[in-house]
């Protein structure tokens, strides 16, 4: 039996608490609110080239997998240096979100989303399925993002996941996208998107 990974929130108080899915998984058990990411854990950082990929997976069982609850265009680059130092960070590569406020949205995941996102990818199926109970529209996050998220699991390599987000920004954008483009395409939306 496999060791089920750890969850770990840096939590900035920028949300309402009653409607924080961060704060949701601390009080269910299911994650630990840290002041800053402990060292060598996989950091989700939507501005990382590199892909989450099944190669993260002995990161994720033996450091764990570290959200920030904050606004990330809010993060100035000090604050973030601080953040990102000894830590392996990742970008969720293309997902579209189930939550109520950004439903059918690129990349607007929540911080639940988001966990259950690196826990499906890295191979933690039962783990990732587990934390839809803490919300009734979870689950519709896992069905939404089936197909993608069943796709970027069986890939191996973060290349063979760049390929996957590359043939579904073509039809997103209606263009040919090469996958060394894509992590520059997601940072542009991304920068665009906190406008």
């Amino acid at each position: 039996m496999k060791p089920t990974p750890k969850v770990y929130v840096v939590h900035y108080r920028e949300d309402d608490p009653g409607k924080c899915t961060a704060l949701r998984m601390v009080r269910a058990g299911e994650a630990i609110i840290v002041r800053r990411p402990p060292p060598g854990t996989l950091l989700l950082d939507p501005y990382a080239a590199t892909p989450v990929s099944q190669l993260d997976a002995d990161i994720v069982v033996k450091r764990g997998v570290t959200v920030i609850d904050a606004s990330w265009k809010k993060l100035n680059g000090h604050k973030l240096e601080m953040i990102r130092k000894r830590t392996n960070p990742r970008r969720l590569p293309l997902l579209f979100a189930a939550n109520p406020p950004h439903y059918g949205l690129a990349f607007k995941l929540s911080s639940i989303e988001a966990v259950i996102a690196t826990l499906y990818i890295t191979g933690f199926k039962s783990e990732a399925e587990r934390l839809t109970r803490l919300y009734k529209w979870v689950y519709n996050f896992i069905e939404l993002n089936r197909e993608l998220l069943d796709a970027y699991a069986a890939s191996k390599t973060p290349e063979e996941i760049l390929e996957h987000e590359a043939t579904l920004l073509s039809k997103i954008l209606e263009r040919e996208v090469k996958p060394a483009e894509v992590p520059t395409i997601i940072s542009r939306i991304l920068q665009y998107d906190a406008r």
